[in-house]
C-alpha cells in the first residue's frame, strides 16, 4: 500500500476511542479506605510551545470520546496554553515488536476549564473522571501519615480545588499508527472529516 487509501470515518474514529478509553485513567468509586484509589491507564506526553520553545510534559489522561481532558495544576503547561492554545498529545505503550500495539498522535486546541471561568462544567468532570474522590482518598492517607492535620483537609481541598484547571483538547487531526509482528506498521490519519489509512512502509 503506497499511497493513501480513504477509509470509513465512523470505523477510525471507534478505533481511536477504543484505544482513548484503555490507555485513559478510569474512576474507582468511593473510597473505601484511605488512598487514591483511580483506576490508572497508562498516561500521555502533551506538548506545548511559546515563543519557538517547545515543553513536553508526561501527565495523566482522561477521555470523553475523542475528546482528551488533563487535570493540570499551576505550572508552565498551563502557562503556555494561556499563550498559545495549539498542542499536541501522544499517548502510547513501551515498544514491544514481537505483540500487537498501538499509538496516537493528537494535534489540537487546547481549552482552560476552571472553577472561575466555568464553574459547572469543572464540577461535572472533576465528578465525572474520579478526581474528587481520588483526591480526597488520597488526603485521608496524608491524615493517617501524620502529613496534614484532620481539621485542614476541607480547606485544604478547596484551595486545590481553585488552583486546578481541567485541559479540554479538541483533536484537529489524528494519527493512528498500528502495528503487528511481522507487518509494516500502518499509519491511520483523522482529519477534518476524513479518514485515510497508509502503510508505513510503502
Amino acid at each position: 500500500m503506497k499511497s493513501k487509501q480513504e477509509i470509513p470515518v465512523a470505523a477510525l474514529e471507534a478505533e481511536i476511542v477504543e484505544f482513548l478509553d484503555r490507555m485513559a485513567n478510569k474512576p474507582g468509586g468511593k473510597i473505601k479506605k484511605p488512598g487514591c484509589n483511580m483506576i490508572h491507564g497508562k498516561g500521555c506526553a502533551l506538548g506545548t510551545c511559546v515563543d519557538n520553545t517547545p515543553r513536553v510534559t508526561p501527565i495523566d489522561l482522561y477521555n470523553d470520546g475523542l475528546t482528551v481532558w488533563i487535570a493540570g495544576e499551576p505550572g508552565g503547561k498551563i502557562a503556555n496554553i494561556m499563550r498559545n492554545p495549539k498542542v499536541s498529545v501522544g499517548v502510547y505503550e513501551p515498544v514491544d515488536h514481537s505483540i500487537e500495539q498501538k499509538s496516537l498522535q493528537i494535534f489540537g486546541t487546547a481549552e482552560l476549564i476552571n472553577a472561575k471561568n466555568n464553574p459547572d462544567e469543572f464540577q461535572q468532570r472533576t465528578r465525572q473522571f474520579g478526581l474528587e474522590d481520588a483526591m480526597e482518598g488520597l488526603f485521608d492517607e496524608y491524615i493517617q501519615g501524620g502529613l496534614i492535620p484532620s481539621e485542614q483537609k476541607e480547606e485544604i481541598l478547596k484551595k486545590i480545588s481553585k488552583m486546578v484547571n481541567w485541559i479540554k483538547i479538541t483533536p484537529q487531526k489524528m494519527i493512528l499508527l498500528c502495528m503487528e509482528p511481522g507487518k509494516f506498521p500502518l499509519k491511520k490519519t483523522w482529519e477534518q472529516g476524513h479518514a485515510t489509512v497508509q502503510s508505513a512502509g510503502g
